[in-house]
């Protein structure tokens, strides 16, 4: 990764990280022990969620890359332990945390459940009047989704998915939840 590019998301965690509340900090503070010896690793990660949000796809798709190899993030269950994970990321500006449930056999995910969450708990897939305002973008978030989630069940790598048309924010926020969800699952297993 260039160096003015670290120096960039830098300074925009100076921004992000006091905004997020402790609540929404607990999936972020866990995955920090996936690098703790990086005492920039979060501070990326937070940039990183920041730039989803405020980004156009083209320097999302490029620095979301640039982060996976830099931390050689992992992509896929390879090396992960059966059982089931989650993550969700901190809240974006409308109040929606993206959140994954995933469950992993024989190092290949056999279930994956992506949602964006409200902070009330209502999640955009089941949300009616968000769909019907979705829908001149072409797609909604209860066709997107699941269509997501079967290319991760079918190509068992987030990098493989390919975003759906009208939901192409939503593909990079799935990929940073299960990246998260991922990065939890080693560093939980690696504490048993």
């Amino acid at each position: 990764m260039k160096k003015t590019s670290i120096i960039f998301i830098l300074a925009l965690s100076a921004f992000i990280i006091p905004a997020c509340q402790t609540a929404q900090k607990a999936d972020i503070d866990i995955i920090k022990k996936f690098k703790p010896e990086d005492k920039y690793f979060k501070s990326s990660l937070m940039s990183l969620h920041f730039i989803i949000e405020t980004s156009s796809i083209e320097r999302i798709d490029s620095t979301f890359n640039q982060i996976m190899d830099a931390y050689q993030l992992p992509s896929s269950a390879r090396g992960v332990p059966d059982g089931s994970y989650s993550a969700a990321s901190p809240a974006d500006a409308f109040d929606y945390q993206h959140v994954v449930s995933i469950t992993v056999k024989d190092e290949k995910i056999t279930s994956v459940d992506y949602n964006e969450i409200k902070h009330k708990g209502t999640g955009k897939q089941e949300d009616s009047i968000y769909c019907k305002e979705m829908e001149p973008a072409g797609t909604t978030p209860a066709i997107a989704y699941p269509l997501m989630e079967d290319q991760l069940l079918e190509e068992q790598d987030i990098m493989k998915i390919d975003a759906v048309s009208g939901a192409t924010y939503s593909l990079y926020r799935m990929r940073y939840a299960l990246t998260m969800a991922l990065m939890k699952a080693r560093i939980e297993n690696s504490q048993k």
